[in-house]
């Protein structure tokens, strides 16, 4: 059995891929210390069967293939790390640990980083484009963030710390909050302790994508979006989970090709700072004032203007990209919403194992 076992809890946008990347690819040297990260990507599976109702059943399998891993092990350290948990019941998550890992809860420390609450807003818009979740503008997304409390940080990880008491921490995801700035390396002086480790990959992912970038997926996906409507045989759940890995995939060819690599990335428009700030500025120092000594979440939130422009932001392909170009990303992506149409189920396990061939080994 392992000596002890690290939950990492994400958040989404806090750079759980570059953690989980340098954890596949063993891209750290701790002398006299074994670590044991029991998958080759992420460990999102064992959310979802948390949180999907869909993927309840293979809550069971799913949990307990881990603990085998975890079991036969004699590591110092089990790792287990899914940005996922973001939408947890960390009650259920409890109880499902003392039914499937039996005698690790008491072996258990959890992590979860944060990200200041307009940052957060700008990376999960883009996000969202990304996947094809989101086709309205950043005003609107604000909105509809701000009335479904969705970034309302501290219930949720007051929860967390509720059920697994000191046992959980909460680490702020602001660059001088960071063991040298970096969030892996703040990862692994988590897990460890200590800082007598080196990071010996690069394993930077996911940086954020540029207005062009973002305009050309959301052409893509507005295609996409125009034939699935058009087909009422399709199923739309499917088809979400569907563009997701399309989107996925698409991201990572339009940043290996550079395409629209020069252009300004998303910020804050100039005219919503002061909405933002009210809306977040009672949770950032509650936040605080619960859970750090400083007030990083305050502080980066009143320093807004940073990622702020008076600019105007178009997330029009037509803007940045050549009538040429742009006819044939049209045939591409209708020619991918042909092939999602047809066995969406299909199409996001090829689009899976296409990412994995393309993404660096």
């Amino acid at each position: 059995m392992i000596n002890e076992l690290i939950i990492h809890l994400g958040d989404t946008k806090t750079g759980s891929t570059s953690i989980q990347r340098a954890l596949v690819q063993r891209a750290y040297a701790v002398p006299g210390t074994e670590i044991l990260y029991p998958g080759k990507n992420h460990h999102n599976v064992l959310v979802r069967s948390l949180i999907r109702e869909a993927n309840f059943s293979q809550r069971e399998k799913r949990f307990r293939a881990v603990y085998q891993k975890l079991s036969r092990s004699t590591a110092a350290y089990g790792i287990v790390s899914a940005e996922h948990f973001q939408f947890a019941d960390p009650v259920v998550f409890a109880r499902t640990v003392e039914e499937y890992w039996p005698g690790l809860r008491d072996k258990m420390r959890l992590v979860a980083y944060v990200r200041p609450h307009h940052e957060k807003l700008l990376s999960s818009f883009s996000e969202r484009v990304k996947l094809g979740h989101v086709r309205s503008s950043f005003e609107d997304f604000f909105q509809g963030v701000s009335e479904s409390a969705q970034l309302d940080y501290l219930p949720r990880f007051s929860k967390w710390r509720d059920v697994f008491g000191d046992r959980f921490t909460l680490r702020p995801f602001v660059r001088s909050a960071l063991v040298q700035g970096d969030v892996v390396t703040d990862f692994f002086r988590y897990v460890l302790g200590h800082e007598n480790f080196k990071i010996t990959g690069e394993v930077t992912a996911n940086s954020s994508l540029t207005l062009p970038q973002l305009a050309l997926l959301r052409r893509m996906h507005d295609v996409l979006a125009d034939r699935v409507a058009d087909d009422p045989t399709t199923s739309k759940g499917s088809i979400f989970d569907a563009r997701a890995a399309f989107g996925r995939v698409l991201n990572e060819y339009v940043e290996q090709q550079k395409l629209g690599t020069e252009g300004d990335k998303l910020l804050v428009p100039k005219g919503m700072t002061a909405a933002i700030t009210d809306r977040y500025a009672r949770d950032a120092a509650a936040l605080d004032a619960e859970f750090f000594d400083a007030q990083p979440m305050s502080d980066a939130l009143s320093q807004i203007e940073r990622k702020t422009t008076a600019k105007s932001q178009s997330l029009d392909a037509d803007d940045y990209f050549q009538p040429e170009t742009l006819a044939v990303i049209n045939v591409f992506a209708n020619l991918m919403a042909a092939m999602l149409i047809e066995d969406p189920k299909q199409f996001q396990q090829l689009a899976h194992g296409v990412r994995l061939m393309y993404s660096p080994s």
